[in-house]
């Protein structure tokens, strides 16, 4: 495999200011001062010419089978974020070679464009690819932080395009289904040596038996350009959630200079943690030196293996994720689990219209009747739910509300009993899931690990002692008064304990964005940063039948049929549940808690004068005052 070309890199990672760098090349001249012709060959003395050509074929072959692995991946519906770019890019900066090297009028190509147009092919990055599995993204730039804040009463639409507060980072790759992040850095021996000589580092460091003389010497090495450009993506890959960090280095080979090893060492121990570990892989590596496999197999490899779930956030989940309400809701819902015989026909009949009427008036990516099969099951298959006490005495109080008899049902097989001395219930998990699956029409995977474990909130007064423990950063603080008493029990208890909650709510995701980005503040010290919190969302149409049901849904019922029981709570005025926060991040109302609460009789909706002055609200401190629900 051809490395990439270190001219345009080390020129970057030249110190600004300094003297000539023994990296740069330096032109010659003859005793006379005549300028020396331009040299027809490369300096390993193979002819410039030939190795144009040679490039021109290995450019086109890339570009080929680039195209073949858009189309294979358009075929299957899992597109690379990046790739239509990445082809135009290519091609059209092959077509400017050609033209150039093949012109009539005689202009050719010299030795030192020739370095810098190899440096724009993709040929030597396209090598690794293949030989890696799960491809989600190319050339993808990911932020290190929050954009620029706007004002509390801005909301999403102020926020989404503001710049990014630090740089952003760009990778070549995202693959493992997102797991992993692939690097190339151009940087040649003389241009690292200098970096660290330039920082002061002693080559010899003093002996000392408790090995403090080795740690000295490595003081400097944190301070050069290139450990720089590392723990910045590292910063970029802790704040996406990214674990795994793979350096590409084409042109350092290990065990040829002692400065360089000691520089891949401090990288490998030194540079990353626990929450990020770094690869460097360097060009004397097996891994860059064996062949990669064909072309058909790594694009089987790099699309038919990838994870369906991962978007193009390339989020992937915990293997312990936190459930907010929503997607209890989600778990339980008639629209989603479609009419079974166990349901009297009046209800089957209106649930099926419901189906059919949500299909028609919206364009959601899936359809709501497989969500579960598409989206929801995948991702909670095989891993262990936890949500929030909160969340459970919110839910639960929603179902006892709006719910209907088979989606309350369900509700107990989904949360364990709020009275820990029912033993009513399945007694195995396999008899559970038995249980369950008679009220779905969707196969339930058998790795399903319901019920959901309940585990302690997070309040107010546990957010300092999360951050003395540094569990939390700095500015939980105010992300934590920013939200309200359930979604700070959620989305806190996810965030302190690095677990990924999973939401079918985007106002509320947003929302968090728009936190972050008010109370961040920029550390010097940037291994002390932690992430935000780790939020997966997708659509999963988190409601009950309540809220979609058909408006002519009493026609389903016969005429000398009365509301049956099953029905009963939709005629109740006051249950109307609001989501709360709008899909811009903007609250319509206080909280989205607010089902059943006697004070209010509206959600979701403005309530007229004469309503406000009958239901006064509380104050946002009077709920935080009395934020603890029902203990379940």
């Amino acid at each position: 495999m051809a490395p990439s070309s270190a001219a345009n890199v080390d020129v970057a990672y030249s110190p600004p200011g300094s003297p000539v760098s023994p990296h740069k090349e330096i032109k010659r001249s003859d005793p006379d001062n005549k300028p020396q012709p331009e040299s027809n060959q490369l300096p390993d003395g193979t002819p410039l010419g030939e190795s144009i050509e040679t490039l021109i074929d290995q450019w086109q072959k890339c570009i080929s089978e680039l195209q073949h692995l858009q189309q294979i991946a358009d075929a299957a519906s899992r597109p690379v974020r990046g790739l239509s770019a990445l082809l135009k890019v290519q091609q059209r900066a092959l077509d400017k070679v050609v033209q150039k090297h093949r012109s009539p009028d005689g202009s050719t190509i010299s030795a030192a464009q020739f370095f810098g147009i190899r440096s724009c092919c993709w040929d030597d990055r396209w090598a690794v690819v293949k030989k890696c599995r799960g491809l989600v993204a190319i050339n993808k730039e990911f932020p290190r932080s929050p954009r620029l804040p706007v004002a509390p009463d801005a909301g999403w639409l102020a926020y989404k395009d503001q710049p990014f507060q630090e740089k952003t980072v760009l990778v070549d790759a995202v693959v493992d289904s997102g797991a992993t992040w692939i690097k190339f850095i151009s940087i040649n021996p003389r241009t690292l040596e200098y970096q660290v000589m330039a920082e002061g580092w002693a080559s010899e460091p003093e002996d000392s038996s408790d090995g403090e003389g080795e740690a000295d010497a490595d003081d400097g090495l944190i301070h050069t350009e290139f450990a720089n450009t590392v723990k910045k993506i590292v910063l970029a890959a802790r704040w996406n959630h990214c674990h795994r960090l793979h350096l590409i280095l084409p042109s350092l080979q290990e065990g040829k200079s002692e400065v360089v090893d000691r520089m891949i060492r401090f990288i490998r121990q030194k540079i990353g943690g626990e929450d990020v570990m770094v690869e460097v892989t360097c060009a004397n590596s097996s891994f860059l030196t064996d062949a990669p496999p064909a072309v058909d197999v790594a694009i089987t490899a790099l699309i038919q293996e990838r994870d369906p779930l991962v978007a193009e956030d390339c989020a992937r989940l915990t293997d312990m994720v936190n459930l907010d309400p929503s997607v209890l809701v989600a778990l339980v819902t008639d629209l989603h689990h479609g009419p079974v015989p166990l349901q009297p026909a009046s209800q089957q009949k209106i649930i099926v219209k419901a189906i059919e009427d949500h299909e028609t008036d919206n364009n959601d990516l899936v359809p709501r009747q497989e969500i579960l099969a598409k989206v929801l099951y995948p991702a909670l298959r095989g891993r262990k739910l936890v949500c929030t006490k909160f969340a459970a005495a919110y839910f639960r109080k929603l179902i006892s509300a709006i719910s209907t008899r088979s989606e309350e049902v369900r509700a107990s097989f989904v949360l364990p009993p709020a009275d820990a001395s029912d033993s009513k219930g399945p007694s195995t998990h396999a008899e559970l899931l038995q249980e369950f699956q008679k009220w779905s029409s969707v196969p339930v995977p058998s790795d399903l690990q319901f019920p959901v474990q309940i585990v302690p909130d997070v309040t107010l007064s546990d957010i300092e002692t999360l951050i003395a423990n540094g569990q939390l950063p700095a500015i939980a603080r105010g992300v934590a008064a920013d939200l309200s008493p359930l979604n700070r029990s959620v989305y806190c208890y996810g965030w302190a304990h690095r677990l990924t909650t999973v939401t079918g709510h985007r106002g509320i995701e947003r929302q968090i964005q728009l936190a972050v980005a008010r109370h961040w503040t920029r550390s010097d010290d940037e291994n002390a940063v932690l992430p935000p919190p780790d939020v997966w969302h997708r659509h999963l149409g988190g409601y009950l039948i309540h809220r979609d049901k058909p408006r002519d849904w009493r026609v389903f019922l016969e005429d000398s049929e009365e509301v049956p029981e099953e029905l009963v709570r939709w005629t109740y005025p006051w249950t109307t549940w609001g989501r709360g926060i709008s899909t811009y991040g903007l609250p319509d109302t206080k909280t989205w808690e607010g089902v059943g609460h006697a004070e209010k009789t509206g959600y979701g909706r403005r309530m007229s004068g004469r309503e406000a002055r009958l239901n006064p609200g509380k104050t946002k401190q009077e709920e935080d005052e009395n934020e603890e629900p029902e203990q379940s």
